[in-house]
């Protein structure tokens, strides 16, 4: 095989908590994720002219620091392979958005090379090379809904959000990551969100009740630093949203609707303010 496809979802925190800080300086996390029909899509053939790696987008860095090269460097270390690849990316998960677009593309590299490369990986081993790139990276080879606890390692498959509509948008800020820790470290966070509670809605389907469940530790820093991440928010509920919530450390918010047509007149309102809105559905893997 000469040329391998591969998928990139968005990823998406339905609740996101973050319960400590281990000795090693990673913290201790416990959120709900789940995929929507928002992707990359990574393209992998064999080539004779050592790694390349280009992009649709000029705005993301095609260098070491990318973690997609992160993700093929550490496939070549443990296997020692030296051929050469060429790797496109179709970037349609913007950046720095907390959708996991770079986690997701790493998780995507993995598969990709596995099959490209033939090392017949078991998952397991996928997800013990994907945790040492990134938290995110096990969740995003797994997929669909998911408890994820631990540093990203520890992921338990969850009944999904099954015809859930969303609207996502992005707004001008963009928040790096260790940035939105180091303000939550400085920060004593009062009001956690009810993991355990939502999962017992997920399993009941009862949806009801799961606006007031949800939550997402990072948004008290977010929002006191950039208000228009609030009032994204506030916007998403004024139209129409059953319950809406920021995903990752920022800063992109999703509105959960169950009717599309609602969905579709929320964005169609949203993406007049706001120039980076998606029209969106929870993905089942």
């Amino acid at each position: 095989m000469d040329k391998v496809v591969i998928k990139a979802k968005a990823k998406v925190n339905l609740s996101l908590d973050v319960t400590g800080i281990r000795e090693d300086g990673y913290h201790e996390m416990r959120m709900i994720n789940h995929s929507i029909e928002l992707e990359d899509t990574l393209t992998f053939e064999n080539s004779q002219e050592g790694i390349t790696l280009t992009s649709n987008n000029n705005l993301i860095r095609l260098d070491e620091k990318n973690l997609v090269i992160i993700a093929l460097r550490k496939l070549q270390k443990r296997f020692n392979k030296t051929q050469g690849v060429k790797i496109h990316i179709d970037k349609q998960i913007p950046a720095q958005a907390g959708l996991a677009g770079g986690s997701s593309d790493a998780a995507a590299t993995l598969k990709g090379l596995n099959i490209l490369w033939k090392l017949n990986l078991t998952t397991p081993e996928l997800l013990e090379i994907g945790v040492t790139i990134g938290a995110d990276v096990p969740y995003c080879l797994i997929g669909g809904t998911a408890l994820v606890e631990g540093i990203g390692e520890k992921i338990t498959s969850l009944p999904g959000m099954k015809k859930w509509h969303v609207v996502v948008v992005k707004p001008k800020v963009d928040i790096p990551t260790p940035w939105a820790f180091k303000k939550l470290d400085q920060k004593e966070i009062k009001n956690h969100p009810d993991i355990t509670g939502i999962i017992q809605l997920l399993k009941d389907e009862n949806y009801a009740k799961l606006n007031a469940a949800m939550g997402n530790v990072f948004e008290e820093v977010a929002f006191e630093e950039y208000p228009e991440i609030r009032n994204i928010k506030n916007d998403l509920m004024a139209n129409g949203a059953i319950a809406a919530i920021m995903t990752g450390s920022g800063s992109t918010l999703v509105g959960y609707y169950r009717e599309q047509e609602r969905a579709e007149m929320a964005w169609q309102v949203l993406k007049q303010k706001y120039k980076m809105s998606f029209l969106s559905q929870v993905s089942e893997n």
